[in-house]
């Protein structure tokens, strides 16, 4: 397996709700969230990755971030990255002024800080806890993840479609120490960390929860030993097999919700459960990996945008007219450990996107999204031709998939 050429170190902290709930719709909390820091040496260079267990990140909350990120690592630019879980179980920090009352805004800023304060105590774990590490990569399958584009009476909709496209290809990177002990895993999946959205319990109550990926990495850090890192992948056009809201459609077109209450808890246990079995299962399949550079680099892509529906009106349909708008910009980020490339980019993108760019270099690519910054939904082509959710809830227009697909196969050519 060659020497020890690299270096990493991991860290894990609980964030505080201590004085928070109830904020932004959430009423009580069912699991703990947490931050996770990843940081890794080669060759004169480091580069780390921070991930949070939140829906997204705001600008100015991510400023801060990375803010916190080069103070604790001295990484930045293309060397750091933030990303959220995306679990929708948890609150948004909002801006002040947007917020009802002092309560409220009260209750925002401890939360605010709380984020800080947990990033800033992974981080700080990551480079305390830093020694001599190989890299070993596979790629596991992801069983828990379907299509979430439904045709109804309507037209298309969000729901679950084992039937649709769905890639279960799931990348995984170990990093072990000179014991042979794992440190951390860092792994993507194309699911939505999504199976408590929009629950509530018996009560009316809902609950804060890392949700899918927050469950399925605490299970394999409770038995591992670990940091796992699950960061979202190409899942803007997928969900989790069994979700506890769900909408039902009669031949009419008229639609009406149906929520599991704490019958989700279950889903989520099963899921989540059979996910860490599958991460521990790649974990155990991954071959070392050469090489102990460590590298990074940026580069923004112009794409044709358009402009998008006004939210509250999405809604199915059969026709709908896409008004083109300037072309909008969006940043790839490109992260080589060894031989292992990972791709970083800002949009939430189908699982076919996925699929190509992970067969650019097959088992040496991690691809993940919501990589410094989100900018909702960048669809498949034929989105645009069966008006889904994700295309009238856009700002990139048709050919964008095709064109940010190209650039980053490009790049990954050429490294």
């Amino acid at each position: 397996m060659g020497e020890f050429t690299m270096s990493a170190g991991a860290g894990k902290a609980e964030i505080s709700l201590s004085g928070v709930l109830p904020h932004d719709g959430f009423d009580v909390q069912r699991h703990g969230l947490y931050a996770r820091a990843l940081l890794i040496e080669g060759e004169g260079e480091r580069a780390c990755i921070l991930s949070l267990e939140v829906t997204s990140i705001a600008p100015d909350l991510l400023l801060r971030l990375r803010e916190e990120v080069k103070d604790a690592t001295g990484c930045d630019g293309p060397h750091a990255w933030v990303v959220p879980t995306h679990t929708f179980s948890v609150p948004h920090v909002r801006t002040p002024g947007h917020l009802a009352d002092d309560t409220e805004r009260a209750r925002n800023e401890r939360y605010r800080s709380a984020l800080l304060d947990a990033a800033r105590a992974a981080l700080g774990q990551a480079v305390d806890s830093r020694r001599p590490v190989r890299l070993s990569a596979g790629e596991g399958s992801c069983p828990v993840n379907v299509s979430r584009d439904v045709e109804t009476p309507a037209g298309w909709w969000v729901g679950t479609n084992p039937q649709g496209y769905a890639d279960h290809a799931m990348p995984v990177v170990v990093l072990n120490d000179a014991r042979g002990e794992a440190l951390a895993v860092l792994a993507t999946a194309d699911v939505q960390s999504s199976v408590l959205d929009k629950s509530r319990d018996s009560e009316g109550k809902r609950v804060v929860s890392g949700d899918l990926f927050g469950f399925a990495a605490q299970t394999l850090e409770r038995e591992r030993g670990c940091v796992a890192l699950l960061l979202p992948g190409a899942a803007g056009d997928q969900a989790p097999s069994e979700k506890a809201v769900r909408t039902d459609f009669a031949a009419d077109g008229s639609s009406s919700t149906v929520d599991a209450h704490e019958l989700a808890y279950r889903m989520l246990h099963k899921q989540g459960r059979t996910l860490a079995e599958a991460l521990a299962k790649a974990m155990g399949a991954c071959v070392p990996l050469e090489g102990g550079q460590v590298f990074a680099r940026a580069f923004d892509v112009e794409l044709p945008a358009q402009e998008r529906a006004d939210f509250h009106s999405l809604a199915p349909r059969r026709c709908y007219e896409f008004v083109s708008a300037d072309l909008a910009s969006t940043s790839v980020y490109l992260l080589r450990l060894g031989e292992m490339s990972l791709v970083g980019i800002q949009p939430e993108v189908a699982s076919a996107f996925g699929s190509a760019v992970r067969a650019a270099q097959p088992g040496r690519v991690l691809l993940a999204t919501l990589v410094n910054g989100g900018q909702k939904y960048l669809p498949a082509p034929d989105a645009y031709q069966k008006v889904t959710y994700e295309a009238m809830n856009s700002g990139f227009a048709a050919g964008a998939h095709e064109r940010l697909l190209a650039n980053i196969i490009a790049a990954l050519n050429a490294a």
